[in-house]
């Protein structure tokens, strides 16, 4: 094997290693390969302005943001994207360091990734001058969402949470606790189409979920992993003041968990969000990636929540 090679299997065993890590959590985020969306991309002044994404816009009326997971694309919303399209203004993110957007400099980083993109988003609403956009996302972006509820009312009009958690780490610490004692046979290898599988009935998506690992930065994705298991919004919901909706997949934690036990997580992490503000409706049928096994129930979703609560600013 010549010196290219080694490179070459070194640079992509450091991305397996860190994805392996990503998958088994959860945490990361299927892409569709769908045929690029037919928009208007951001100008390039905005695109540097911003290092933080990629944004895509499409669509006119009130603003809706959309923000994908961990390693993953803007793709991922193709279906929502086809069926809010021509009632709304849809700006379509890809965070950095995923899905082929280069990855953070250590100077723009910061000192918390969630942190930057929080700031990163409500300047890119400043910027675009977009009136109370409604904010939805997936796992990660879920968690960015939540975030943004709690933390900037006056910029937001409302954020959906797609199958994301205020507190990973402590669910995962609580589940080791439980388990304590009981043994857990170590897989002989790291398998990413098993643990695709894991994450989505839908078999058209198992390989392009492992496919769009690879063109994640690994380094980014081990950082913001370490990140949101240290992470803890849950006091942060007392303040929400805009509409939430929380969507869950019950079958997120098959076969080691059953879609009561992981019902019951999700309404005891969100916990401290207001009634009046919070809402939750669970999908039976779902793994991780509801937009992949339940399309049409995550996008009926979607409208219902923008059609009762979206604040236009007329």
């Amino acid at each position: 094997m010549n010196m290219s090679k080694i490179l070459k299997h070194r640079k992509t065993s450091t991305k397996m290693t860190a994805c392996a890590l990503l998958l088994q959590l959860g945490l990361s985020s299927a892409t569709l390969s769908f045929p690029t969306f037919a928009v208007a991309v951001a100008s390039e002044q905005q695109q540097h302005a911003c290092a933080c994404f990629e944004v895509t816009a499409v669509g006119q009326g009130p603003a809706v943001i959309l923000i994908p997971g961990l390693a993953s694309s803007a793709d991922v919303w193709q279906s929502t994207v086809d069926a809010l399209k021509d009632n709304y203004q849809l700006h379509i993110f890809t965070l950095a360091g995923f899905a082929g957007v280069q990855p953070l400099s250590a100077e723009k980083w910061g000192r918390s990734y969630l942190l930057t993109q929080q700031q990163a988003i409500l300047d890119y609403i400043l910027r675009q001058q977009l009136t109370k956009p409604i904010v939805v996302g997936h796992s990660l972006g879920g968690y960015l969402a939540l975030a943004l509820a709690a933390s900037a009312p006056e910029q937001i009009g409302g954020a959906i949470n797609v199958d994301g958690l205020p507190a990973l780490g402590v669910l995962f610490a609580e589940n080791a606790a439980r388990n304590t004692g009981t043994q857990q046979a170590a897989p002989a290898s790291f398998d990413p189409m098993l643990m695709a599988k894991g994450m989505a009935n839908n078999e058209s998506w198992h390989q392009r979920i492992v496919n769009d690992m690879f063109r994640s930065d690994g380094m980014t994705s081990g950082r913001v992993m370490g990140e949101l298991m240290q992470a803890d919004l849950r006091p942060q919901l007392a303040n929400l003041r805009v509409p939430v909706l929380t969507l869950g997949a019950l079958q997120h934690g098959a076969p080691y968990s059953t879609p009561a036990e992981v019902q019951a997580n999700y309404e005891k992490q969100l916990a401290n969000a207001p009634a009046q503000f919070h809402s939750f409706a669970f999908t039976a049928d779902s793994k991780h990636f509801i937009m992949a096994d339940a399309p049409e129930w995550l996008n009926q979703q979607i409208r219902q929540f923008l059609h009762t609560n979206f604040v236009r600013g007329e």
